[in-house]
């Protein structure tokens, strides 16, 4: 399934905890694991992602360019927009104003 955003969001994919952390990938590989819960509450607080694609009205009310494009990895507001879950990968659908900056 993929995901169109309508208006001014931005359809993001997330970085994982183990791409954000490398202590949690380390203790991952190790066969530690969290709980559901605490995996959930730990991912929600990464904050940074790929831009998957851009809703038409996206970034028109504040004047200007765009600040970023397809591809780019940005850093948004944390625990900003909605989560969706297709299958086993996870997006995130953002509003323009919650992208703060875009990784060189």
């Amino acid at each position: 399934m993929a995901y169109r955003p309508c208006g001014h969001r931005l359809v993001v994919k997330p970085i994982t905890l183990e791409q954000h952390d490398p202590v949690y990938a380390a203790a991952k590989a190790a066969g530690l694991t969290l709980l559901e819960k605490d995996l959930r509450s730990e991912q929600s607080a990464v904050d940074q992602g790929t831009v998957i694609s851009i809703g038409s009205t996206a970034f028109k009310d504040f004047g200007g360019d765009p600040w970023c494009k397809v591809g780019d990895t940005i850093v948004y507001a944390r625990h900003a927009g909605k989560r969706l879950k297709d299958k086993d990968e996870e997006f995130l659908l953002l509003n323009d104003e919650d992208v703060c900056a875009v990784v060189e």
